[in-house]
């Protein structure tokens, strides 16, 4: 589970001396006094603000709005992702998502987004003091929203992290709207894509016609063995999805320098090419993915068939 920043609440603020007002007049200090506000009348400091990546600020906006909102309220959607932490295909600047009764159900703000699907005891946990939905009614939840590539990379990270495609099924339900949508999702979703890039990619293959390619397909070069993100076989082509992280993120390069990580890459890549059955890698970025006219013509180039009209599964769907 993902952690918010420490918040402080004005409420108990003023107990200690600090009305809202001096709160919010903190937000345009500079220096160890700085506030940032992240919620209504909730603040964290400065220096923590400003340490935090994306998920975290997110997570805390998530906290910052569900404390008010009471215990009538569910963090869920894209909010609870960030919590289990799934990941986010467009990212952490969106609305704080939160399901409640319908009698609480009100318009949509910029700042949160209301949801009324009923959420039942099995659907929801409680994580540090606020109630989330559980993991499968997340991406169930997602799934319905009508984002193909959105849920299907959701869905991926899920499968990967050990929960059962049938919970998420049975989460689905059988009388929600987009129901067939998001069993199709589901259906589609694979454990073996191994990052949000790859399960990006798999939805745009799909999009392009492509036929379905081989994951995590192993080869086996003078001893060594490798395993390739999409593997192609009757057209002799390899598909490598590379994502900034693998060089810049020490985690990733197990404590080679960026240098080395770029050299082995390159040995690899060419080690690759000498396997007799393939005859050609294609090497993809996240921002590739996007892209699909040019995309298309490097793949028609490389010999794998594409629809001359791509059917896109992304709709620019307001949750």
């Amino acid at each position: 589970m993902n952690e918010p920043l420490p918040i402080l609440r004005a409420s108990a603020m003023h107990e200690a001396g600090a009305d809202a007002t001096t709160l919010r007049r903190r937000t345009s200090a500079h220096g160890p006094d700085r506030l940032v506000r992240v919620g209504p009348n909730a603040f964290v400091h400065g220096a923590r603000w400003d340490a935090a990546g994306p998920r975290q600020r997110y997570v805390t906006r998530v906290y910052a709005r569900l404390g008010r909102i009471g215990v009538r309220a569910t963090a869920s959607h894209d909010s609870a992702a960030a919590i289990h932490g799934l990941p986010a295909l467009h990212g952490w600047d969106v609305p704080v998502h939160a399901t409640v009764p319908t009698s609480m159900y009100r318009g949509r703000t910029s700042a949160l987004v209301l949801h009324s699907r009923a959420v039942t005891d099995a659907d929801r946990i409680e994580v540090r003091g606020i109630h989330t939905t559980t993991l499968p009614r997340t991406v169930a939840d997602i799934a319905l929203a009508g984002d193909f590539r959105s849920g299907v990379v959701v869905a991926d990270a899920a499968l990967r992290g050990g929960c059962p495609r049938a919970a998420i099924c049975a989460a689905v339900g059988s009388t929600a709207r987009s129901r067939v949508l998001a069993t199709s999702v589901i259906e589609f979703a694979d454990a073996r894509s191994g990052s949000p890039a790859e399960s990006l990619a798999r939805v745009v293959f799909r999009e392009l016609g492509l036929p379905a390619p081989v994951l995590q397909q192993p080869f086996v070069v003078a001893g060594r063995r490798y395993e390739v993100d999409f593997w192609f076989p009757e057209q002799g082509v390899v598909i490598e999805v590379d994502g900034l992280a693998k060089y810049t993120q020490a985690r990733y390069r197990n404590g080679r320098t960026q240098e080395q990580v770029v050299v082995d890459e390159k040995r690899r890549h060419e080690a690759l090419l000498t396997a007799s059955a393939v005859r050609t890698i294609i090497r993809l970025e996240w921002r590739d993915l996007f892209d699909l006219d040019t995309l298309t013509r490097r793949l028609r180039i490389a010999g794998l068939p594409c629809l001359l009209r791509p059917v896109r599964s992304a709709r620019d769907v307001r949750r």
